[in-house]
């Protein structure tokens, strides 16, 4: 997926700016592909000069003027053509799973700390899945009136959160064994220094 098409889909609801843009991508497709406002201010320059969008600027009193985008006849096509094609599958890359894979060279304590740390970020994700993303679903199809989409964007909240679930059921498995692992380990024995020779050597 090329982030140009990602933006050509937010547009395409309605126009917007650059910030606006990034506001919206931050509560919705953040969740699943990432950028940051220098990414797309970049980006819908390239989509400018492709023919895909139109820009009017909108000046306001005392404050900057409103570089606002729209979406051309081109753009359209070249999302629907964009729709249309086999998504790519993804390429899976997580650093969390090489460092549970290499975890018995690590302290059973180090490695607890690593699922706790990975369990909290999935924690909060799952929380905001379930209070926040579902309100801004609702608000963004009033604004856009796009009532049938929200349906699909519904399909990837449900998604995350089934994700985030079995994540969370993992890591409270993955902690257990290594508990219940150091319970049926035996204690180290300390090493004993070998006793000292009594008496003075003689000379």
């Amino acid at each position: 997926m090329s982030l140009s098409h990602a933006l050509l889909g937010l547009i395409n609801y309605q126009p917007t700016t650059g910030y606006e843009l990034k506001a919206t991508f931050d509560k919705s497709i953040h969740f699943f592909w990432n950028a940051t406002l220098p990414q797309i201010y970049r980006t819908l320059t390239q989509m400018e000069k492709r023919g895909w969008l139109t820009l009017t600027v909108k000046h306001q009193n005392g404050k900057p003027s409103r570089k606002v985008y729209h979406i051309t006849k081109a753009g359209q096509e070249e999302f629907k053509r964009w729709l249309t094609e086999p998504p790519e599958m993804p390429e899976t890359r997580n650093p969390m799973l090489i460092k549970i894979f290499f975890g018995h060279h690590m302290k059973p304590s180090q490695f607890a700390a690593h699922l706790r740390a990975w369990r909290e970020v999935h924690a909060n994700l799952l929380q905001r899945y379930e209070k926040e993303v579902p309100l801004v679903i609702k608000q963004y199809a009033h604004v856009t009136g796009a009532f049938k989409d929200a349906l699909y964007w519904g399909l990837t909240l449900d998604y995350g959160r089934k994700v985030d679930r079995m994540v969370l059921e993992w890591c409270d498995e993955a902690l257990k064994q290594i508990e219940d692992k150091g319970k049926k380990e035996p204690p180290q024995k300390k090493s004993v220094p070998p006793p000292q020779k009594l008496g003075k050597k003689l000379n």
